[in-house]
């Protein structure tokens, strides 16, 4: 997938949760990208919130979006109603970028002329333009009810700038004796029958049911993104 797809689905969601680390704890506002090249995904604040200072000094950020954040049931008998939709995360670094070379990119790329904009009419977002120019970036295509494919999930991961990810879900191991627990107890479709068995990472959601009736220890749980 090309970041000009990337940005897409981040810009077809709109405002975005960005979140930065700080003495430890977990920030996170609300704000939006502002255009991209096959460098990566360009955002601004400015320089005097924390959210800038925060991003100078440990230059890592995660950004998460939902397409659709409605519930439309939740009772004790239903459970939770989601219409099908898409979240997408991205786990990053930033690189800060000159006011300078956001105005000399700005004359070959369409996307940052508001930024330009923007800095001469607030002078704090002049050293406040920030570029993702490393991250790996999951995309969670979900349709629980199965109303337009017979899977619940559609999982994607993908990485650029050098940066490199795991698969999603539990790695089955030699161990398994193929006694089929786990593929019956998958509800998402997840489990491929083989020697040994196999999770597929797209469709799993990583509930963990597979290792819960799994009769030897066969299965591993995930790794970290």
């Amino acid at each position: 997938m090309k970041i000009s797809e990337i940005y897409e689905l981040f810009e077809n969601i709109g405002v975005l949760t960005f979140s930065t680390i700080y003495k430890g704890e977990v920030h996170s506002r609300a704000a939006h990208f502002n255009g991209f090249d096959e460098e990566g995904i360009y955002f601004r604040t400015m320089w005097n919130k924390p959210f800038a200072r925060q991003l100078m000094e440990t230059e890592k950020i995660t950004v998460f979006g939902i397409s659709d954040t409605r519930i439309l049931s939740h009772d004790g008998e239903s459970g939770a109603e989601f219409p099908p939709g898409y979240s997408i995360r991205l786990i990053g670094e930033v690189r800060f970028l000159p006011e300078d070379e956001i105005r000399e990119r700005a004359k070959t790329n369409k996307d940052l002329e508001l930024a330009v904009f923007d800095m001469d009419k607030y002078p704090t977002m002049r050293k406040g333009n920030f570029i993702i120019n490393r991250a790996k970036v999951e995309i969670f295509d979900f349709d629980f009810e199965c109303k337009n494919r017979d899977h619940k999930v559609l999982r994607t991961r993908m990485a650029f700038g050098g940066m490199t990810f795991n698969e999603a879900g539990p790695k089955i191991t030699e161990k398994c004796i193929e006694c089929g627990k786990c593929y019956k107890k998958c509800s998402f479709k997840a489990i491929e029958k083989g020697t040994p068995y196999r999770v597929r990472p797209e469709r799993c959601d990583d509930c963990g049911d597979c290792i819960t009736v799994c009769p030897v220890d066969a299965i591993e749980i995930s790794s970290t993104f």
